[in-house]
């Protein structure tokens, strides 16, 4: 998981900034866009031209340069429909910027707006969900550990899934930020696969010849873990299980949230600040733990990288808008806003997607080169055993969040709102979503080319 610090730092600095533009698809996108809002862009009161500036949280490969994107792709399609007197532009600040003094959040100084709004906050900002709020944020925006895909939570996000059919989750997300008193408006533009769920000194699974250490062995480490919550508060409490029903005597590893220096978690293990971590997707990590000074995960010794991402299945990231701002958009720009942000969820997920199964090939050879052995990158599962204590661990985790008294009365019914949604809908799709899946084992297996010369299979193990 990504998050990011509260002076703006992300918690991993540097990495490659890039910027990927496919202006040739968005001319016939944005007419496609502009003919189906006709009837609206005809109603609509005349547009005026607004150029938004947002506060972004992190560079990395599937986030940072996404947003990014999403202001591209809002100018060209607002132009296309709109013309140039009602175009939109969301452009981020560069550097970015830290949070002003006399706000404690980010949602805070974008409620109180910058100088579109007259405030002396943020007008936009570009956020991980986990930031809308700290009590239930979470689950918008890399869901629950064990819980639904990326597709399945699409379908929680803009299918009418809560309140028996009548609104949407994203509904639900803007009612309750409403209810809590945030002057914004929120909406997701841009989403992200799998992650992998850690980089550690020693495998917890079987790795060749090396057996595993399990989970067991794992929670009597003396490690210090950057694993954010939720996937820290689940991994801390079922090493607590396992001391309550006398596995392991004692548990060892404990947990950081932010590191001292520069925020590289290399130099953090050099350092000796941590010797074990997750971060994100194939693609972020490529992009962000290889190529620095101080080495990379396999030769700074946490060369076990850690699969199923049990702790996070997706990654969806939000724009928020002070509402003074969203105001001064027309309804014809209010619907660009919204589902072109809608449109880069889906196309922001696809480029990030396809891109993995490549970065994570070269993060398993990134030191074949230097014949040491001991530096090698090893792909490493969990044992289905230590997932089975990891989710009963989440289970405990989310229902007792609904008492735990560290949180405010509001957050804790909110959380609980948010919770009972999720449930409900889990509850009414997972009989289909556990039968329409063909194993995993079998996809693609055995299948060639019309030659016969071709696999179809990557095996990275």
């Amino acid at each position: 998981m990504i998050t990011a610090d509260d002076d703006g730092s992300t918690a991993v600095q540097g990495g490659i900034d890039r910027r990927a533009s496919r202006t040739r698809q968005l001319p016939r996108f944005g007419a496609a866009v502009g003919a189906l809002l006709c009837a609206i862009l005809l109603a609509a009161e005349p547009a005026m031209a607004l150029d938004i500036s947002f506060r972004s949280f992190g560079s990395s490969a599937t986030m940072g340069p996404r947003a990014d994107e999403y202001g591209v792709k809002l100018l060209q399609i607002s132009t296309t429909a709109l013309g140039e007197a009602g175009k939109v532009k969301f452009t981020g600040y560069v550097p970015t910027p830290k949070i002003p003094e006399g706000f404690k959040t980010i949602v805070d100084a974008v409620g109180a707006g910058g100088p579109l709004a007259g405030g002396t906050g943020f007008d936009a900002a570009y956020i991980s969900g986990s930031d809308l709020n700290p009590a239930w944020g979470f689950i918008y925006n890399s869901g629950v550990p064990f819980g639904p895909n990326f597709d399945e939570v699409i379908g929680f996000l803009y299918g009418k899934s809560v309140d028996d059919g009548s609104a949407t989750g994203l509904d639900q997300l803007q009612r309750l930020l409403d209810g809590s008193g945030k002057n914004i408006v929120a909406f997701p533009i841009v989403g992200s696969s799998q992650q992998g769920s850690g980089y550690f000194m020693l495998p917890v699974g079987n790795a060749g010849s090396t057996a595993g250490i399990g989970l067991a062995g794992l929670c009597q480490q003396n490690w210090t873990f950057r694993y954010l919550p939720p996937a820290q508060y689940v991994l801390d409490r079922a090493c607590d299980n396992l001391v309550g029903g006398g596995v392991i005597p004692k548990k060892n590893i404990k947990f950081i949230t932010s590191l001292a220096g520069s925020g590289s978690l290399i130099k953090a293990v050099t350092e000796g600040q941590i010797q074990a971590y997750e971060f994100a997707t194939p693609l972020d990590d490529f992009s962000q733990l290889f190529g620095l000074p101080e080495g990379n995960p396999g030769t700074v010794g946490t060369r076990y990288l850690h699969f199923p991402g049990w702790h996070q299945q997706f990654l969806i990231t939000y724009m928020i808008i002070n509402k003074n701002v969203w105001n001064k958009l027309s309804p014809a720009q209010q619907a660009l806003v919204i589902s072109v942000g809608r449109d880069h969820v889906l196309s922001s997920y696809a480029e990030n997607l396809q891109q993995q199964g490549a970065k994570l090939k070269q993060i398993l050879t990134a030191n074949d080169g230097d014949k040491i052995a001991g530096n090698d990158l090893v792909l490493v599962r969990w044992p289905e055993s230590d997932l089975a204590r990891l989710r009963d661990a989440t289970i405990q985790f989310l229902n007792t969040r609904v008492s735990d008294a560290k949180l405010s009365e509001q957050d804790r019914r909110d959380y609980g709102k948010v919770l009972e949604s999720l449930r409900a809908y889990v509850s009414s799709n997972n009989g289909y979503w556990k039968v329409r899946e063909v194993p995993n084992a079998l996809r693609f297996q055995g299948w060639s080319d019309p030659d016969g010369k071709k696999d179809w299979d990557q095996n990275l193990e």
